[in-house]
């Protein structure tokens, strides 16, 4: 597709949002021939049709092509008040129990224009995927059922209605929330999607678009259309994506969902989006941006480049952190969490301030590959200085030794060199070899998040000597294990430099982040009489 078409198919994606047309698919398709600008804006309204159920709702001046016979009708015991969105695949309605006033829900109902045997699958499957599913930080299921439109069935199904929901990113950024509010939320999605894949359901779509925040700050995944069930134990198995038909979102889509083969496709394919939204909610930037590229394009980069480490884009994030997103990006899926439950586990302990367990081994960017081929039937390989090495070598090392040993001693007895000679000499060596720098660095230093802000703003920032900034800003601290305090300077010109002194605190000590907020006093200034 060429930028003209792609122009073109955004215009009229953005016209039918506009318009409301219960049926936007069928309108496109009167206003171009172009079969590939209609492939695209089909592609654009079944994105945008996900999230309507919530997070948008319809201009308050309602078109007159919106009325329909569903409005004021009662489908099981919902009765349907208003239209709140439109997409690819249908219309959302918003409906009120008959039974209970107080429950309010969002009903998806199938589109009279989409008749395709898999769209009517993946219709139903949705339904029973969610039935399945009861955790907090999931849409809630609440009913299914057919009506008759005069024409035939058409399906429907009722969820969870979040009022005034923002989608994950617009919520993060709207309310200004720092590094731990957003680990913390996508620990709370990751269980959530944990929950799903202990029930053997794999998301296959997850993205910020499907991931709703309430106005009380809870997420809510939505959008099982695409989901995969895993094993043998369900009928919905028999629903298979056929190989090479790609599914799900090109930005967050892993390298084995470009490869479009249903049977390579599992929980760590979800694992793998989880790290694209993190990398997003992180840096505010994506792994690999593919969003203007072919398809071909798309899939060429995400098999083929590994992922940046996040700290290219955002220095203060520290290793254990850029670790854990580092591990759900990899390209083979076996190198990647095993499920959304275990990243969730990570992210809650990286919170608490707990070191990571093994992080060298277990984030390390060398493929698994290289570390087997270190390994010979499980036997570490001998290090220079091994056992086995002085075994080979006694024949000529140990009567060298042995022979310099009595020629020292024979020199210090007839005082010939001095003592404290052969200690200086020592003492280089040591220092030659960078062995006492190893000594004095071996404590691993632990980074901290620290939020700085002045009135005014604009103020230089140094920290134990090192300029890291201007406010506002947010830095780290590098503690050592022998580490008391560090020293903050925060100066402007025309204002008193302003000192503070941040007491360290063990990993896992401090109960709340680190936070300054500093107003300046304006410089004393000296009258001359």
């Amino acid at each position: 597709m060429n930028p003209a078409q792609r122009a073109q198919a955004q215009r009229l994606f953005e016209e039918a949002i506009r318009g409301g047309t219960p049926d936007p698919a069928s309108w496109v398709a009167t206003q171009t021939i172009d079969e590939q600008v209609l492939a695209e804006v089909k592609r654009l309204l079944t994105e945008h049709s996900a999230h309507l159920t919530h997070a948008e709702h319809l201009p308050a001046e309602t078109p007159s092509r919106l009325a329909d016979g569903l409005l004021n009708q009662i489908l099981g015991e919902y009765r349907i008040e208003k239209l709140i969105g439109s997409g690819g695949m249908g219309r959302v309605y918003f409906a009120r129990s008959t039974t209970d006033a107080t429950r309010e829900v969002a009903m998806k109902v199938l589109g009279r224009a989409v008749t395709s045997q898999i769209a009517i699958q993946r219709f139903a499957r949705e339904a029973e995927v969610m039935k399945k599913l009861h955790h907090p930080a999931i849409a809630s299921f609440y009913a299914s059922g057919m009506y008759d439109d005069g024409e035939g069935a058409v399906p429907w199904f009722a969820m969870e209605y979040i009022a005034n929901a923002k989608e994950l990113v617009m919520w993060c950024d709207a309310k200004h929330l720092d590094l731990r509010e957003r680990l913390g939320i996508v620990a709370q999605i990751s269980d959530a999607i944990g929950h799903a894949h202990r029930m053997g359901i794999v998301h296959r779509d997850l993205k910020p678009a499907n991931i709703l925040v309430a106005v009380d700050g809870s997420p809510k995944v939505i959008d099982f259309g695409v989901a995969r069930c895993l094993g043998n134990d369900s009928e919905m198995t028999a629903i298979q994506t056929q190989t090479g038909q790609l599914v799900g979102t090109m930005q967050y889509m892993s390298p084995e969902q470009f490869a479009g083969d249903p049977r390579k496709i599992d929980q760590r394919a979800d694992v793998y989006a989880l790290g694209v939204v993190l990398f997003e909610l992180i840096s505010g930037t994506y792994p690999h941006d593919v969003r203007a590229l072919s398809v071909h394009e798309a899939a060429r980069i995400v098999c083929d480049i590994d992922a940046p480490d996040i700290r290219s884009t955002l220095s203060e994030v520290d290793e254990e952190l850029s670790g854990i997103v580092a591990k759900c990006l990899r390209r083979e899926r076996s190198e990647r969490f095993a499920d959304a439950r275990e990243l969730g586990i990570k992210l809650r302990s990286w919170l608490r301030g707990e070191p990571i367990s093994n992080p060298v081994a277990e984030f390390s960017k060398e493929p698994a590959t290289a570390v087997k081929n270190r390994s010979i039937q499980g036997k570490k390989q001998p290090h220079s200085l091994e056992p086995d090495t002085i075994r080979r070598s006694s024949g000529w090392l140990v009567p060298t030794l042995s022979v310099l040993l009595v020629a020292i001693v024979a020199l210090v007895a007839t005082d010939t060199i001095k003592p404290q000679w052969l200690v200086d000499q020592w003492r280089k060596i040591i220092k030659s070899s960078g062995f006492s720098s190893a000594q004095q660095d071996e404590s691993p230093a632990i980074s901290e998040a620290i939020l700085i802000e002045s009135d005014p703003s604009g103020a230089n920032v140094t920290i134990d000597g090192l300029d890291v900034g201007v406010t506002p800003l947010r830095s780290i601290i590098a503690w050592k294990q022998n580490s008391q305090n560090a020293m903050i300077i925060i100066s402007k010109s025309g204002f008193q430099k302003h000192t503070e002194s941040i007491s360290a605190a063990p990993r896992g000590g401090r109960t709340a982040p680190l936070q300054m907020r500093v107003r300046l006093d304006p410089a004393a200034t000296v009258t001359v009489p």
